[in-house]
């Protein structure tokens, strides 16, 4: 079984704590993805799993076992890096051998796993190249097929297509998550700081920050039902916008009210000073006035094909909605309100989810 566990894992390098009493279990054959900024520690959090840093403190357990003090050699585990690191001297074929040859696997048996790992990766027709007579995608494929000859447990991914053009990035998503769950079934823990890699690929999503993990869950959960404004505004594009003001009643209404404009909410709302949240693609709109549209000045629209998002303006705040194909201004007047069902408001002080 090659469940991970990570329990109360701190690691520090000299006054800089890097990861803070991280808990944390990646089920057998799951996708785990770390998402985060970079600095938020979960390259050091992957590199900890691997054996190439040493916890200050808390435990590490893969399966049954706990490897604080296991070599890294002996975890059972295989890491792919986003550099590939890719002998340039050998070729493909001696790439892909080379973990076989240092554990002293016969030269026959070598030669055999090589062929198949190629054939199953679809990269047999390049064994006789070097690295520098192939594309990024390819090599790409070269290093996971020396981690994989090695048949682990466990698969270590740190930001393994960041090197890629977007065409190829896309492809790539695509066969690593079906290689990895569906064809092999490995554990997997996926280290980006790309909220799309993370969304359309992990089965849970860790999101880190600081070195402190914010919140565990499907991609679902995360994008939903997020915990607090960090992990609201940082999954999601455009960002989730984010209004301060004060939730009060009002004539008979419960009412949101900011120096701009206010707007009715649910009487079951809490009360007193919020941070009310709202995602671009959760507005309605109207290029009119309508009863319980807020009226706001479009400042501009980025045009991105499916979508297009106009940003809207209030003083020093910015508000970004995504607009119906069905209008054609990009500045202007213009009338929204968010769904209701929607919103969210946060706590200003510990930013964290009251209601949503």
């Amino acid at each position: 079984m090659a469940r991970i566990l990570l329990k109360n894992v701190t690691k520090k390098f000299g006054e800089v704590t890097a990861v803070k009493n991280l808990n944390l279990e990646i089920k057998d054959g799951e996708f785990m993805v770390l998402l985060g900024p970079s600095g938020c520690g979960k390259s050091t959090t992957l590199r900890m799993i691997a054996g190439l840093e040493t916890p200050t403190e808390g435990e590490i357990w893969i399966g049954d076992s706990i490897v604080n003090d296991v070599d890294p050699t002996k975890r059972n585990v295989a890491m792919v890096f986003q550099s590939y690191a890719l002998y340039p001297h050998m070729t493909v074929f001696g790439n892909i051998e080379f973990p076989l040859k240092m554990s002293g696997v016969p030269k026959e048996e070598r030669a055999k796993k090589v062929k198949e790992v190629a054939e199953f990766l679809g990269i047999d027709a390049l064994l006789n190249r070097k690295p520098s007579e192939l594309s990024g995608g390819q090599q790409q494929r070269v290093a996971l097929a020396r981690a994989l000859v090695r048949e682990p447990q466990v698969f270590l991914l740190d930001e393994p297509l960041s090197n890629l053009d977007a065409k190829i990035r896309t492809q790539m998503r695509f066969e690593l998550k079906k290689l990895l769950s569906y064809e092999l079934g490995i554990t997997t823990v996926y280290v980006t700081h790309d909220q799309v890699e993370a969304m359309t690929m992990a089965d849970r999503i860790a999101v880190m920050n600081k070195g402190i993990l914010q919140q565990v869950g499907t991609p679902d959960e995360i994008f939903y039902r997020p915990k607090n404004t960090f992990v609201a505004t940082f999954v999601g594009s455009p960002p989730m916008n984010l209004i301060e003001g004060e939730i009060i009643d009002k004539d008979g209404k419960t009412v949101f009210e900011t120096e701009h404009f206010s707007m009715e909410l649910p009487k079951d709302v809490p009360h007193g000073n919020v941070i009310l949240g709202f995602r671009p693609q959760h507005v309605q709109i109207s290029p009119q006035p309508a009863e319980g549209f807020i009226k706001g000045e479009l400042l501009g629209v980025e045009k991105l094909g499916v979508e297009n998002f106009g940003h809207v303006g209030y003083g020093n705040t910015e508000i970004v909605i995504r607009l119906p194909e069905d209008i054609k201004t990009t500045r202007g007047e213009i009338y929204w309100r968010p769904e209701e069902n929607r919103i969210y408001l946060f706590d200003p002080n510990t930013r964290e989810t009251v209601y949503g």
